[in-house]
């Protein structure tokens, strides 16, 4: 299952193909994007009705909200067993708080350049600057430091590597006012990640881990993938050197690499599981 963040199901253009050669893979778009259905929002109810006990209406989807969507749909997808997670940018947050409701479906986790907010956690807000030791432009919290998003796929030199038609449906799906997840959700993610996991060693436990990140220089990028890497007690850094943060059309093998060896290792754990 591929989780993207602020883009679109058509973005893993250069990575769904490969791994579906050897696989089973589910990419989509959380509602409100592309072709899925509208985010919906609760009905508003007239003052004259409402208590303090009524529930404010939302306008945009909570991290809550997606994670939920993840679960419905995992839930009506007709696959037996456990599931690799691959999830981008703010993606992975939404990855990570699914596994840690339901680790029992989780065979194995791969994180492709994780949402990341520098500040998160200190008693200033957060705020970043372009990363001008990067030969490819702005870093990856620069996307989530600026609403709206400043940067997309459509920006990035390698998004003519991707196939005609998942171009056209990326400009499409960018012209129908998508609901994307922006700092606010980010900070909502995070805040709710923390409470979740928050005070465990190893939150991920023996779920294998995968964490691909670029070669962002800042100071705090680097210190938030050694956090990641510490989730699990078995994890693996996968670094995309020649990426901006659209890792998955930068450098598409690496994350199909990384699938294939989480797929392997699990149809092994089963084959072990299963002698006699």
């Amino acid at each position: 299952m591929m989780i993207v963040g602020a883009a679109f199901s058509f973005d893993w253009g250069l990575v769904q193909p490969e791994v579906a050669k050897w696989t089973r893979v589910c990419t989509f778009d959380p509602s409100g994007n592309a072709w899925s259905d509208p985010f919906q929002t609760p009905t508003l109810i007239p003052s004259s009705q409402a208590s303090d006990r009524t529930p404010a209406a939302k306008a945009t989807p909570t991290c809550t909200d997606r994670v939920d969507e993840i679960h419905r749909l995992l839930t009506k997808m007709p696959i037996d067993g456990r599931y690799v997670l691959v999830g981008f940018s703010v993606g992975a947050l939404w990855e990570r708080i699914y596994t840690a409701r339901y680790p029992d479906n989780i065979a194995g986790m791969i994180i492709v350049d994780h949402a990341f907010l520098s500040g998160v956690g200190k008693d200033v807000p957060p705020h970043v600057s372009p990363s001008h030791g990067s030969s490819r432009g702005y870093s990856p919290p620069v996307l989530l430091s600026k609403a709206p998003i400043v940067l997309g796929f459509e920006d990035d030199s390698n998004f003519s590597k991707l196939p005609a038609r998942d171009q056209e449906l990326h400009m499409w799906a960018l012209s129908q006012h998508p609901v994307r997840p922006g700092p606010e959700m980010a900070a909502d993610c995070f805040a709710l990640i923390n409470k979740v996991t928050g005070g465990h060693q190893y939150p991920l436990g023996d779920t294998p881990l995968w964490v691909i990140n670029t070669s962002n220089d800042c100071q705090d990028y680097r210190a938030f993938q050694k956090d990641l890497l510490a989730l699990a007690r078995t994890s693996e850094q996968i670094i995309a050197w020649n990426s901006s943060h659209m890792v998955p059309i930068d450098e598409p093998d690496l994350i199909t690499r990384a699938i294939r060896e989480a797929i392997e290792r699990e149809r092994e754990r089963v084959r072990t599981f299963q002698k006699p």
